[in-house]
This record gives structure tokens, sequence and C-alpha cells, in this order.
């Protein structure tokens, strides 16, 4: 049992659903009672901290067969007590909690077959705050488990309470992890640093994975996505809109600067240096042209040859020498 929301007509109506297995691992959502704009209604509080619900409101989720509808209206509805009220009843809240255990093998099976890998990205995100999901193999499977049983809605609404623990700063990586959007990009940095890419680009590779995830009826299971993107999903678009960068770290600024670097810089155009031909004859002992028709080996034979004649620590001529060495290395670039 979990608790809807729906907007009509900018006001947010309430609805208390159930998933129902429809057929072997599929679920869809149910209405099973209409709380209307304000939950308030549907109960009272009695000697300051006793809370008595609606009888209507219990017959309904009897009908739905929940077990202990009092408790589970608890929960659901606790955000709208008085803050004085939730103050007392979270001493008591807790303590019924017992130690599930491990997985059972049946629990393992059904978390194959049920549980999407969007699903699983979104749970090791939120569990290990990890953009790299290179790694997503070692999710403790246990995560997995209060999706059990679970239709798509129940898990949107599910995943929508998890995520209120991401701060705005948080909204890019999350969505470019959770929907691997790092196999579009080339750069070395992709896998961890999604702030040091093209916004534009991150937001077009997003809506197309949007797009693919509307029509794979895995993910929807016995739910009906509809032609226009649900809005489960815009909510993804909205993180990447309201995405506000944090205090950029030493790896965003170094990403950030290497990549202005590597647009701006250019190495400059090697020229060979201008000497007159009867300098470049003094020099080389050959005209500029049958020095160009060298191979290699024979450059490098002749400048050798040259450099014991020319250089300053055997009496030669020290500005000849610079000269020299500025051809070769030239000519031996190309």
């Amino acid at each position: 049992m979990y608790l809807a929301t729906e907007q009509q007509r900018g006001v947010t109506r309430y609805r208390i659903r159930i998933s129902v297995q429809t057929d072997k691992d599929l679920y869809a959502s149910q209405t099973v009672f209409d709380l209307g704009p304000d939950p308030c209604r549907f109960f009272n509080i009695v000697a300051e901290h006793c809370v008595i619900f609606d009888d209507a409101l219990l017959s309904a989720l009897q009908d739905a067969e929940i077990r202990r509808p009092a408790d589970e209206l608890e929960k659901l509805l606790f955000a709208f007590f008085p803050q004085d009220v939730q103050q007392r009843l979270l001493l008591f809240r807790d303590r019924g909690i017992k130690y599930k255990g491990p997985l059972s093998p049946e629990e393992k099976e059904q978390i194959q077959r049920q549980v999407h890998i969007v699903d699983k990205r979104r749970l090791y995100y939120l569990r290990y705050g990890a953009v790299d999901q290179s790694r997503l193999y070692r999710l403790n499977e246990k995560c997995c488990r209060p999706l059990i049983g679970q239709s798509r809605d129940e898990r949107e609404y599910y995943f929508r309470e998890q995520e209120k623990v991401l701060e705005p700063g948080m909204y890019l990586q999350y969505v470019y992890a959770i929907f691997n959007l790092c196999r579009h990009f080339q750069q070395s940095f992709a896998s961890w640093l999604p702030e040091a890419l093209p916004r534009d680009e991150i937001g077009r590779h997003l809506k197309e994975a949007l797009r693919l995830l509307q029509l794979d009826t895995s993910f929807w299971q016995a739910e009906k996505a509809g032609e226009q993107l649900h809005p489960h999903l815009q909510h993804y678009l909205w993180m990447l809109r309201n995405f506000v960068p944090r205090t950029a770290s030493f790896q965003q600024r170094f990403a950030e600067d290497f990549i202005a670097g590597r647009r701006q810089f250019k190495w400059p155009e090697r020229k060979t240096p201008t000497a007159s031909p009867e300098k470049f004859k003094e020099i080389w002992g050959v005209s500029r042209e049958q020095l160009q028709a060298m191979s290699q080996r024979e450059l490098t034979r002749l400048y050798r040859k040259k450099a014991l004649e020319l250089h300053p620590d055997k009496g030669g001529d020290a500005e000849l020498f610079i000269v020299m060495r500025e051809i070769y290395t030239a000519l031996s670039k190309k």
C-alpha cells in the first residue's frame, strides 16, 4: 500500500493505491481510496496523540484485504499529522520491526525476474553515490527486496521518496548514472565527471533514453505508459533542468581547464629556418635541394660530420652550428 499524488488543475489530490498481481511477475496499481486534496479530513487526533481514522477509509482498506489497516494508515499519513503528534509517535513507530534475515532462494529468483536494470542503477547510486556504474554487479541484492511484488507505479513512488535525500547539485550525476549516459561520450573522465561534459548533449541523450524506456514493456509490467512521456519519466527531465552546480571541485576545474586548453591551443607549424644559398652551401657543403632529397640516414651521417667541424667546442662557428641544428631538426620532422 502506498500514497500516490495527481495534479488536477493545479491542485494535488492524494490516493491510496495497492499493487495487484495480474500475471506471473506482472503487477498493476489499483486505487483503493481517494483522499482528495486534504487527507487530514479522514483522521482525528484524540487525547493529544491518539489518531482515529475515518470508518469509510478503514472499511475500504479491509475490503482490499489490508492487514492492520490502522497501523498502515499511521505510517502512510504520518507526514500529515501535527508535529507534536509525530514526535510522540516516533517513540513507538519502529519497535515492531524485525530483522528479515538473508534472502531466500525464491526472493533471489523474483529479484532477477522483476527488478529492472534502471531500478538497480538507482539503488546503486542512492546507496553508494557512485556515478561510475561499472561495478553494479556488487549491489547487495537485499537492497532490491522492497521492490518485490510492486507495480511500476508503486516503485516510482518508492524511488521518489528515496530521492529526497539528493541535493540539487547531485541531480545531474544521478540521471547521468541511472540511464548509463557515459556510453555516449569518449572523454577519459566521462565515467565519473558528467559536470565537465556539454549539458545540451547530456540532455539530448537523456531524452532518447527516456523515449526508449517509455517503449520498454518489461519496465512498465502491467501498467500502460501511454503515448506521451509518462509523468514518472518527466521527473528526470525536471531534475536535469533544476540541477544547480555545486562548488567546483579540483577534479572539475582540472577537467574544464584541460578541455578549454585543448580547444584553444594549437601547436605552431614548424618551418624550415631560412638561410641564403651561400650560407646553406657554407654550412652543409651541398645545396638545399640536394639536402632535402637525402634519406634520413644520409642526412644524419652528414649532420654528425658537420657537427664535428662547426661545434664551438671544436673551434667552430657557434652561429652557424645553431642554424645547422635548426635545419636538421626541421628536416628530420618531415
